[in-house]
């Protein structure tokens, strides 16, 4: 009797391994061929899950901001106040880039590429990293209205400078001038620290 494929657990296996790919060799040098033998599947295989490297990169994007919204939706149910919550979100975040450094790397050289060839990238990060956004934008409204941070604060700035400090970090990990989460960890308390603290 044939074993059962789990084709969604194969394909996050194929775009996890492609990954490794991507941030080893840098996404330009990559071809559909060169995932197939890395993966261990045919062809075959593969153009039943992927019909270009593109989307094999746009699987393994989604699984990792698949993993952060879900840690953050932890973050969000606990019992904890505001200023507890976005630090506890800002630092799943960070462990989430430190754990899946391969990941970090890989889009960065993707982005870095697509820029170059002259794509605008900007629609497309701003939909991967719409939950994390928008968690950090309702936690600092939510934080004004029980007047745990200033009311004169304006969210779009803050969340903004956040996600900069996320972009930061990303920086720190591909140039590897960080090798674990305490700095980065520190520095989104800091901020946050300073929101609660600016009157």
């Amino acid at each position: 009797m044939a074993k059962k494929v789990d084709h969604d657990q194969r394909k996050q296996e194929i775009a996890r391994k492609a990954l490794r790919l991507f941030s080893q060799v840098g996404y330009d040098n990559v071809s559909l061929i060169m995932i197939a033998a890395a993966t261990g599947v045919s062809r075959t295989i593969l153009y039943r899950y992927f019909c270009s490297k593109r989307e094999v990169m746009d699987a393994a994007i989604l699984e990792v901001t698949g993993l952060i919204e879900k840690r953050s939706t932890k973050v969000l149910m606990a019992r904890s106040n505001t200023a507890q919550k976005l630090e506890g979100i800002c630092h799943a975040v960070v462990e989430e880039m430190f754990a899946h450094r391969e990941f970090v790397i890989a889009v960065f050289d993707f982005v870095v590429g697509m820029v170059r060839s002259g794509a605008d990238m900007n629609a497309a990060i701003k939909e991967y990293t719409t939950g994390t956004r928008e968690a950090i934008k309702r936690l600092i409204a939510h934080g004004q209205r029980r007047g745990e941070f200033p009311a004169n604060l304006k969210v779009e700035r803050i969340s903004d400078a956040i996600y900069a400090e996320f972009e930061s970090c990303a920086m720190r990990i591909v140039l590897n001038t960080e090798k674990n989460t305490s700095q980065a960890k520190q520095r989104f308390s800091d901020v946050i620290h300073a929101i609660t603290a600016w009157r």
